[in-house]
């Protein structure tokens, strides 16, 4: 990645426009004035910056792969384990539902080995924590078939095994979901707020 590039993350050009001159920015990153304008240039014509009388700042673009860079190097540094704490939520009522279903709680029980509970255990996760789920979602999931039932189509569910409590589990992502995506939504074969004694608004960690 452009050392420039990372430079301009740290500085925080991609929340709010940075005014540093050419000159300023290649004494920070230890280069000349005029390779530092060189590479200023080549990342707006790649999409990476725009530049503006308010200073630089980054384009979405440069902000999403950069993360997506980040998030899969973190997975090679971390060994492939993934802990994500965060706090109980109260969910919307969904999970009750589809968890109840009969083409899930099959589905669940020949993919998972368990038969899940009707309900899901919802986790806010803390702060800037969501690329964390983004990491989740770029390994191989475990794919809960759709079904068609009561007149209508249930779409294909991602499942990712997890550990909470020492109690195995998993999370949940549906194709189509109501959640941000600093929710995570997690099934286990009890229920899982009176088997750890928790409530909303409780502190948790989820291990991948």
């Amino acid at each position: 990645m452009d050392e420039l590039l990372i430079l301009l993350l740290r500085k925080g050009a991609y929340s709010r426009p940075l005014k540093l001159t050419t000159g300023e920015l290649g004494t920070l990153a230890g280069m000349s004035q005029q390779n530092a304008s060189r590479k200023l240039a080549r990342l707006g014509k790649d999409g990476y910056l725009e530049r503006g009388k308010d200073g630089i700042r980054l384009t979405k673009k440069a902000y999403d792969e950069s993360a997506a860079l980040f998030t899969s190097l973190k997975a090679i540094f971390e060994g492939g384990r993934i802990e994500m704490e965060g706090t109980i939520v109260r969910g919307l009522g969904e999970g009750s539902f589809y968890m109840s279903l009969p083409g899930y709680k099959k589905a669940i029980k020949e993919k998972l080995g368990f038969d899940p509970f009707p309900g899901t255990l919802n986790i806010r996760l803390d702060g800037d924590l969501a690329w964390k789920r983004q990491q989740l979602l770029e390994s191989e999931p475990i794919v809960i078939p759709g079904f068609r039932g009561k007149g209508r189509t249930f779409g294909d569910l991602f499942a990712y095994r997890c550990r909470l409590g020492g109690k195995d589990g998993a999370i949940i992502v549906p194709l189509r979901t109501h959640h941000g995506p600093d929710i995570l939504e997690t099934i286990f074969s009890f229920n899982a707020k009176k088997e750890f004694g928790k409530k909303d608004g409780d502190r948790v960690k989820v291990i991948v």
